[in-house]
């Protein structure tokens, strides 16, 4: 019997794996590292563009495997696979990414207030050179804005700036924000309050600063939100998304501390027996 001979084992195939799969391990270990607090922010989003380039690395080196698998029967399509599926789930939430980005506006100050935002006094200071700088908002970003999120917007909250204060801090906490000094209990007696703090994102926790301004009127509080992003050109429509998300609670925390059950005990204090 003739001897057939052995197929070759195709090592671009195999480097397209090993830098496939090394893609995906160097993504999910910066965005842990991150959401913890073990990465700062530029050297996280430094490693998220190397993911990317080493999963497209992989995808380019995976099409030279089929290809070598194709025309001289290497030993590649597991491998050209393998990688192939790997690199593509690295890449998928920077196909997301890049679909925001291109159809929302590049926008890093968002505010619910165009014509008099609420201001930060906290913040700028805390930025540094490399961070986003906080300015007024420009007639040609307020445009964009208001074509892009129409409907964002403050609201008139029925009750005492005290009341919604209460009301804010479980909010706040629940999303683990940091508020910028001590959280204020009482309006005392000021038509205005600011409250400044770094808001981050749900998942990577990438950074913002926020402030909330309380305006008081006659038994009502109007309530203005306004968030700047800290590093990048874009927040990809997360400072919209968050305000909304933030005002809604906010509404229905308010709602669920009116809603609260007193007990009152019956007028004579006693309860009838039973016979």
């Amino acid at each position: 019997m003739a001897a057939f001979p052995e197929r070759r084992v195709s090592r671009t195939a195999e480097w397209a794996r090993s830098l496939s799969a090394f893609s995906l391990v160097l993504l999910v270990t910066a965005g842990v590292g991150h959401r913890y607090g073990m990465v700062e922010t530029p050297a996280f989003l430094f490693t998220l563009a190397l993911a990317a380039g080493l999963a497209l690395a992989g995808l380019a080196l995976a099409a030279i495997g089929f290809s070598q698998l194709w025309r001289n029967g290497d030993r590649a399509g597991r491998a050209s696979l393998a990688a192939t599926l790997l690199s593509l789930l690295v890449l998928a939430p920077y196909a997301a990414a890049g679909w925001l980005y291109f159809t929302l506006p590049a926008l890093t100050d968002i505010s619910t207030d165009l014509e008099e935002p609420p201001h930060f006094t906290v913040a700028p200071r805390l930025r540094t050179p490399a961070m986003n700088v906080i300015e007024p908002v420009s007639p040609e970003n307020a445009q964009l804005q208001t074509d892009h999120y129409p409907d964002l917007a403050g609201r008139r909250l029925d009750a005492s700036p005290e009341r919604v204060l209460a009301a804010l801090a479980p909010v706040i906490a629940g999303r683990g924000w940091r508020v910028y000094g001590a959280m204020p209990t009482s309006s005392a007696s000021r038509p205005e309050i600011f409250i400044e703090m770094q808001a981050s994102s749900p998942i990577l926790r990438l950074p913002s600063d926020a402030v909330v301004r309380l305006t008081s009127g006659e038994e009502t509080v109007f309530v203005d939100m306004r968030m700047a992003l800290r590093h990048g050109p874009h927040d990809l429509g997360g400072g919209a998304r968050r305000i909304e998300a933030f005002m809604a609670d906010l509404a229905a925390e308010l709602e669920r501390q009116s809603l609260e059950i007193i007990d009152i005990p019956p007028s004579d204090g006693s309860v009838n027996p039973v016979n």
